[in-house]
């Protein structure tokens, strides 16, 4: 399950934003979003300390991770915005920057690679269900693509409409913006609504965060002084599967700690969606990082479905930590 973190720039979930001189302790920031209560202690002994939190709903995977870097936020943050994480996840193939309001250009790396015939096959004989996540609208227009006998690159050309429409219909509507996945000719997957429940469980943030947590759930409309965001598309190996996925990373900064947010609200394949909230605090010797991952995915549903869950938390959270270990090496260099 390393795609469901696999873009996680070091995204965002603590309750900071708070002035500087009432951010909470280390020891608060961890208690607050349910760590064990020696947590600070391992923490500051150079440990990567996680924990699973309760689900919003039984196809949620959700857990969370503390460590110490040895650099102070400000520079940590830089080391977020270059996507330090996706830099050292060798599953990473290939991603771009999507601008403004976006256009067909900004997708013009979306490409199948080596296997293309076979990926587009399975676009153009799309239905209903679980192996792709496609609204019923788009797989009208790849079955009307089928029965033009569209080729490969015919394939290729209509994903990037559908990542740009995708992204375009988010970027002006928010969650209330992104189309559910056709799952049978009855059933659909709420990917919109995940996002938001997701975003709602993070209650210490609410409360701490108003600005920052009314924009998660809000966006565009609230968009608050100091915020930095940024789309982009990446081409993923999830599960031995190449997926695209689109994400919206936010950041803001509060005195010397930064608040963070990653948002994967769209991927072709394996998973629905990822809400990451994270936080970096400042203590004695660097930054203290907390991050916080919400997936949704309907592989963890039906029969068995409890033992899913726990087994899908524990292979992401052993794998995130992997990846966090990576990165924090990187950023100490």
């Amino acid at each position: 399950m390393a795609q469901i973190i696999a873009l996680a720039p070091l995204v965002l979930v603590l309750s900071l934003a708070l002035p500087a001189a009432a951010l909470p302790t280390a020891e608060e920031a961890l208690t607050s979003i349910g760590f064990p209560a020696d947590a600070k202690r391992q923490v500051l002994q150079g440990k990567f300390v996680t924990t699973t939190l309760k689900p919003t709903s039984e196809r949620e995977l959700a857990m969370a991770i503390a460590f110490i870097v040895n650099k102070p936020p400000a520079a940590l943050i830089e080391d977020a915005k270059k996507n330090l994480v996706a830099e050292v996840d060798p599953d990473t193939i290939s991603r771009g920057i999507i601008p403004g309001d976006g256009s067909l250009d900004d997708f013009k790396g979306v490409s199948f690679g080596s296997d293309a015939a076979k990926q587009a096959k399975s676009f153009l004989e799309a239905r209903p269900g679980e192996n792709l996540n496609l609204s019923k609208a788009e797989i009208g227009g790849f079955e009307a693509l089928a029965k033009q006998g569209g080729d490969a690159a015919a394939v290729e050309d209509q994903l990037r409409k559908l990542l740009l429409a995708r992204f375009q219909s988010y970027h002006s509507k928010g969650l209330d913006g992104i189309a559910a996945y056709a799952r049978s000719d009855d059933k659909q997957t709420d990917t919109g609504g995940d996002l938001r429940r997701a975003v709602e469980a993070a209650a210490r943030l609410k409360k701490n965060a108003p600005h920052f947590f009314d924009m998660l759930l809000k966006y565009p409309e609230s968009r608050p002084a100091g915020l930095e965001e940024e789309f982009s598309w990446t081409h993923y190996i999830a599960h031995n599967t190449p997926v695209f996925l689109l994400s919206h990373r936010v950041s803001m900064p509060d005195g010397d700690a930064w608040l963070l947010a990653n948002r994967q609200f769209y991927v072709t394949a394996s998973y629905n969606s990822v809400q990451i909230i994270a936080g970096f605090l400042p203590v004695e010797s660097g930054t203290l990082v907390i991050y916080v991952n919400r997936t949704s995915t309907d592989q963890v549903t039906g029969f068995g479905g409890s033992t899913k869950r726990a087994m899908g938390t524990k292979v992401m959270t052993s794998q995130i930590e992997d990846l966090f270990k990576k990165a924090k090496a990187a950023a100490e260099k």
